[in-house]
C-alpha cells in the first residue's frame, strides 16, 4: 500500500469567515486544496454554529470524511450514516429566559436550534438574514409553542443591544449554560461545557486521529475553545487580533482561500519540508 503522508492528520475548519468568503461563497482554491488533502490521506471536516442541514450543504460542496461539528459543538453529525453521533441540550430554564427576553427586549430576534431545525421565536432583520444564510425554512414558534429541548438559542440585534442582553441574562441566572458572541450581531446561549473545542476532542477520537496531528482553523471568538483544544491552531487573516494571538499559524484573508493556506502548511509539515507549523515570529 502506498504511503499517504497526510493520513495521520485532521483539519477542522470553521465555515463563516474561514472556509467561505465575505460573500458566503467558497473560494475555488479551498475546494481544490481540500480535494488534494483528502487524496493524500488527510481527514477534513467543519465545525460551525450552523445547523446540521446547513453545515451538510457546505460539507457536500467541499467534501468531508469525518463527522461535522454543528450548533457550536452541541451536535456531532455523521453525514455517511445521517445520524447524530452526540448531542447536548440546554437547561429547561432556557424557556423561562426566552420569555423574559421577549418581554423586556422586544426588538431582539430569537431563534432556537433543535436537531436539524431552527425555530423562529421572534423575527427581526438580523435573525431573518441568518435564516437566509442557513438556506433552510424556519419553523414558526413562540414562547408558548417552543420545543421541549434545544441545543442552543441565538439572539440577534446590534452589538450594543446584545451587550446589554448579555448582562441581563447573567443577572437573571444561567446556571448550567453560558453565553457567547458568535458574531458582532449574534449572541448565543449554549449548554455549559459545550463548544467547538470540546466537540473537537470527541471528534478526533471518533476519527482515530492522535492529538499531535489535529489542526483547526477559525476566525472569531466562538472559535477560541477550538483553537485552544488542538495542538496545531490556525486562523484566517481576517480574525481579530485577540483570536490571532491564540494561533500558531496565520493564513491569508478568507476571501483569498485561508483554508488552502493551512492545508498547504500541513502538507509541508507532514512531508518534512518545514519543521514547525507556526509562521508567527
Amino acid at each position: 500500500m502506498q504511503y499517504q503522508p497526510l493520513s495521520d492528520y485532521l483539519l477542522i475548519s470553521d465555515i463563516d469567515g474561514t472556509l467561505v468568503n465575505t460573500k458566503k461563497e467558497i473560494p475555488p482554491r479551498n475546494i481544490e486544496a481540500i480535494a488534494h488533502f483528502r487524496e493524500m490521506g488527510g481527514r477534513f471536516t467543519i465545525a460551525t454554529g450552523r445547523s446540521p442541514i446547513s453545515a451538510a450543504r457546505i460539507a457536500r460542496k467541499v467534501g468531508v470524511n469525518c463527522p461535522l461539528v454543528t450548533n457550536n459543538g452541541a451536535i456531532l453529525y455523521d453525514m455517511d450514516t445521517q445520524q447524530v453521533v452526540r448531542q447536548r441540550f440546554l437547561q429547561p430554564r432556557a424557556a423561562e429566559l426566552i420569555a423574559l427576553v421577549v418581554r423586556d427586549f422586544p426588538h431582539i430576534g430569537i431563534q432556537m436550534y433543535r436537531d436539524a431545525d431552527i425555530y423562529m421565536i421572534v423575527h427581526n432583520p438580523v435573525v431573518e438574514y441568518q435564516i437566509a444564510v442557513e438556506k433552510i425554512e424556519a419553523v414558526e414558534a413562540s414562547p408558548d409553542r417552543m420545543p421541549d429541548q434545544a441545543n442552543k438559542v441565538l439572539f440577534g440585534g446590534t452589538h450594543e443591544q446584545l451587550q446589554v442582553l448579555r448582562d441581563y441574562l447573567e443577572e437573571a441566572g444561567i446556571d448550567g449554560m453560558y453565553g457567547m458572541f458568535t458574531e458582532d450581531q449574534y449572541f448565543e446561549l449554549l449548554p455549559q461545557g459545550v463548544s467547538k473545542g470540546s466537540a473537537a476532542q470527541v471528534l478526533a477520537g471518533y476519527c482515530g486521529v492522535s492529538g499531535p496531528h489535529v489542526a483547526a482553523v477559525g476566525d472569531y471568538y466562538n472559535d477560541v475553545e477550538l483553537l485552544k483544544a488542538v495542538p496545531l491552531p490556525a486562523v484566517a487573516g481576517n480574525a481579530p487580533d485577540e483570536v490571532k494571538a491564540l494561533a500558531d499559524y496565520v493564513a491569508c484573508h478568507c476571501d483569498d482561500g485561508a483554508v488552502a493556506d493551512v492545508l498547504h502548511r500541513l502538507e509541508q509539515l507532514a512531508t518534512g519540508q518545514i519543521h514547525r507549523f507556526g509562521n508567527r515570529v
